[in-house]
């Protein structure tokens, strides 16, 4: 029997295990600073711009006013 080969430890087995712990901004997403400079120049912002910052989002319910947003802007 190989049990000896079994590791039993709580310790993820390898990087990807630890994306959920990962940093927005080492995920792809904007940070906290970026996203509230983003929204603090929302008002002026025109659809390409928001269309731009969306895949940086990573939070769903703000995704969803920006797409909102967009939708407006575009009338």
């Amino acid at each position: 029997m190989a049990s000896d080969l079994i590791d039993d430890t709580e310790e993820p087995s390898s990087p990807a295990c630890l994306a959920h712990e990962a940093d927005d901004a080492y995920m792809g997403f904007a940070t906290r600073e970026e996203v509230a400079a983003f929204l603090a120049g929302l008002d002026t912002a025109d659809a390409d711009s928001i269309r731009k910052m969306l895949p940086r989002i990573r939070d769903h319910v703000l995704h969803k006013e920006l797409i909102n947003k967009i939708k407006d802007l575009e009338g």
